[in-house]
């Protein structure tokens, strides 16, 4: 029996090759896309689920309800680990977590490498095994030091490395460090990274900050017993909170503030380590964090290519039933039963499913490593082999070739056996499933459409926006850890700004952007002025740092090698201003530090972009404090030949620094860096959605030629009558126009709703304007009409003699 059913659903594929052919290519086109649009949100949401015990580890975050709204923090200060871990047994393990770099030297070799400084506990929180060494003994010695495997070979080639000494520099000095442990190479979807593991009492400045609460630096984990609930701790750290921040809390209560449903203005919070990739909202987390947004718009682009190549199949097989009608009636008046006629009918169907989807296997195997490059995820096909996604994948498929087989097959079924041999056969509701079929799949190709308008914009809006400085002709280059950076500035400056391609060199604590090292940093003091607290970024920078940035001064001056008390001053943007009350604020004073000289304030710069789009510019405060904090140098270049300056000041910088290797880059790429997560799914999210249109486009054209085939003897008719061939491809275009201008009305709201909300996790965006709309529905039209019209002239230019002939 199923050999037969196999036979005959054969020779009907065969006779049927053109729809068939249609019905083939949407569909393994769609897995195809399915496939790596699934494994891409299978492995966004597959980040740090690794370590084994994630469920109990949480990371600590501060929440202040101020007056002006409620702010997130993961800076915490560092006396924080060990009073939480004595004062609360719910938590088994807890480590700070701050960020470096050091020059690392071992016999001849010299490289920058990162380090995180962290507690004994952080490998017993996280499940980073070693390759070699103990976990529990690795970190037990101050001066000991966990290296990768990949920093491993690079240092050591094939020697042993525990045991072996390196001289580190990452606080002005030589230290020495011996190699304790080998960690195995982690994951990419990992938030946590590292080249190398130290104490955290080799942070800079520790001794002077572990007896100050209101100065945050490093972020902190901990992980809880087995079975403590999260809301019922935090509740417990409320007396710990107003025993250890009473500054703070009393602060926040002098300047205003909103009290949460408990009556609380500060209080210390756990954030599930599990929700660390998608939370892009909190303040100073670590890893690549992405909005949720994004990944769930990939599933929803996923889920739509696979049902608009699914309503593309049942309508073909809806118009072709009406074609069969006759062999159906012949089969029923032979004897055949109902469900011999349906899993016939199912038979065909699972035939053209397993086609399209060994096709689909194929084509995501062929395009996979553009994909990778392009998109750049780490995804491959061996994904799924897991049990998990086989079984969803075989679930996916039995669900399509059920609905896909088994309407077309019942609607068939309906038709009486003497209607269908007189051929008197009514295919009104038919048709009428076919257009809501239509209609809900032009919907959501307007609705792509529409986000896929709005998506481009605004990435284009973020790259193009001016922030404030130069970042086309300025080069930012980490100066790494082999010298402090007052004395690497000195060099550069002495080598290079006598040469004429040069405009302006000065440098700075932070960078702009994320720049090649992947580093970023904020480092925000808050001090009383005038009876209130005032907060601000503070950012170390040196000379000339508003001339190499093209930085618009709006009152008083710069930094300047006249003035000696320059050390003791600061320049401000209009945001702190404000917050310093606005007016007549040059030559004023702040006291910044209790027991430090107070601060003048020399000049007021325009506000500047310092920080993502994401984010609103905040008060910043440039001061000349500490000159060894200097990390990175800013030139400016000429606006003539930018690559072969480029290539110059590289090779300038071997010459100075041989044993620093060169990690320039233009601020340009520096801040577009800052959006990569983003830019990267909107890439995928742009392409699917133009891959779900395009499949969108062949289930029309073979709508259109299915609908040609019905009404060949009524384009004759037409034409005898004199119709031109204009008035009959309007006649036979304008159902389809109306079922996509429907579609567009129906999609509007919802993709107001969609992407206006995701418009939201941007401080700086675009407004969604009506002409997005109708330019969708242009978009719209003009592929449907297109699509159409060619079936619809070819019609209409047939001779109508054949027409009327034709049974």
């Amino acid at each position: 029996m199923f050999k037969n059913n196999l036979k005959v659903a054969w020779r009907n594929l065969l006779k049927g090759k053109v729809f068939n052919l249609i019905n083939i290519a949407g569909l393994s086109v769609a897995v195809a896309c399915c496939i790596l649009l699934f494994l891409t949100v299978d492995y966004e949401f597959s980040y740090d689920h690794f370590h084994q015990d994630l469920k109990d580890i949480y990371q600590v975050y501060t929440t202040e309800n101020r007056s002006s709204g409620i702010e997130k923090n993961t800076s915490m200060p560092e006396p924080l680990a060990p009073a939480l871990k004595a004062a609360y047994p719910a938590i088994k393990f807890v480590s700070r977590y701050g960020n470096g770099q050091a020059a690392v030297r071992y016999k001849d070799k010299q490289t920058n490498y990162g380090i995180k400084f962290i507690d004994p506990d952080f490998l017993q929180i996280f499940t980073f095994p070693l390759a070699k060494g103990n976990i529990k003994t690795a970190l037990q010695d101050l001066h000991g030091l966990v290296i990768t495997e990949n920093v491993a070979h690079a240092v050591f080639n094939q020697e042993n490395p525990v045991g072996k000494t390196l001289e580190l520099n990452f606080n002005g000095e030589l230290q020495n460090f011996t190699v304790s442990g080998v960690a195995k190479d982690f994951p990419d979807n990992s938030s946590l990274g590292f080249d190398m593991l130290m104490r955290f009492e080799n942070f800079p400045n520790y001794e002077q900050k572990m007896d100050r609460w209101n100065a945050g630096n490093h972020s902190l984990f901990v992980r809880l017993q087995p079975g403590i609930d999260q809301a019922s701790l935090e509740k417990q750290f409320i007396p710990f909170t107003s025993q250890h921040f009473t500054e703070s809390i009393n602060t926040i209560k002098r300047d205003g503030s909103i009290p949460d449903a408990s009556g609380n203005v500060f209080t210390l919070n756990l954030l599930p380590f599990a929700q660390n990739h998608f939370a892009a909202n909190f303040f100073g987390l670590e890893g690549n964090q992405v909005s949720k947004v994004y990944i769930i718009a990939l599933m929803a682009i996923g889920i739509f290519i696979l049902l608009i190549a699914s309503i593309n199949f049942i309508n073909l097989n809806v118009a072709r039933a009406f074609t069969r009608a006759r062999e159906v009636g012949v089969r029923k008046t032979l004897g055949a039963g109902q469900w011999t006629l349906i899993i016939q009918f199912w038979t065909e169907t699972v035939l053209v499913c397993l086609v399209a989807l060994v096709a689909g296997l194929l084509i995501s195997s062929l395009i996979l490593p553009g994909f990778r490059t392009n998109f750049r995820s780490p995804v491959t096909l061996g994904l799924l082999l897991q049990p998990a996604h086989l079984s969803a994948f075989f679930t996916i498929f039995f669900l399509v070739t059920i609905v896909a087989g088994f309407y077309p097959a019942w609607l068939m079924l309906r038709y009486k056996t003497v209607q269908v041999l007189k051929g008197t056969v009514n295919t009104a509701k038919p048709g009428k499933v076919r257009n809501v079929l239509l209609v809900t799949q032009f919907t959501l190709s307007t609705l792509l459409i529409i986000c896929t308008l709005i998506t481009w914009q605004q990435m284009r809006y973020m790259q193009n926006k001016p922030l404030g400085y130069n970042r086309t002709e300025v080069i930012s280059v980490p100066l790494g850890r082999e010298m402090k950076g007052s004395k690497a500035m000195q060099l550069l400056r002495d080598k290079l700004q006598s040469r004429s391609e040069i405009v302006a060199i000065s440098g700075s604590a932070n960078n702009l952007g994320l720049g090649t090292d992947g580093s970023t940093s904020t480092h925000i003091v808050g001090f009383n002025y005038n009876g209130r607290e005032i907060r601000t970024n503070w950012q170390r920078v040196d000379y000339d740092y508003l001339k190499t940035l093209d930085m618009k001064l709006l009152e008083g001056r710069v930094f300047s090698r006249s003035f000696s008390t320059d050390s003791n001053s600061i320049i401000i943007n209009e945001q702190m201003a404000k917050q310093l009350g606005g007016k007549n604020l040059i030559g004023k004073f702040v006291t910044i530090y209790d027991g430090y000289p107070k601060m003048q304030v020399i000049g007021i710069i325009r506000d500047f972009n310092f920080r993502s789009l994401r984010d609103e510019i905040e008060p910043l405060s440039l001061n000349m404090e500490n000159k060894s904090d200097i990390s990175y140098a800013f030139i400016r270049v000429k606006p003539v030949n930018l690559l072969s300056s480029y290539d110059n000041l590289k090779k300038q910088w071997h010459q100075i620094f041989p044993n620093t290797e060169f990690n320039g880059s233009w601020l340009n790429e520096n801040t577009e860096r800052q959006y990569r997560s983003e830019k990267r799914l909107s890439n995928i999210f742009i392409s699917g959605a133009t891959i779900a249109i395009l499949i969108s486009c062949i289930g029309l054209l073979a709508m259109a030629m299915m609908t040609m085939v019905q009404r060949t003897k009524e384009v004759g008719i037409r034409k005898v009558l004199g119709s031109s061939v204009m008035q009959i491809v309007v006649l036979l275009s304008q159902d389809f126009i109306k079922l996509v201008l429907l579609a567009s009305v129906l999609a509007f709201p919802v993709a107001w709703l969609i992407m206006n909300k995701w418009l939201q996790s941007f401080a700086y965006r675009i407004e969604i304007s009506w002409w997005i709309f109708g330019l969708a529905t242009m978009i719209a039209l003009v592929i449907a009409v297109a699509t159409v019209s060619f079936q619809a002239v070819k019609a209409a230019l047939a001779n109508p003699v054949k027409s009327l002939r034709s049974e």
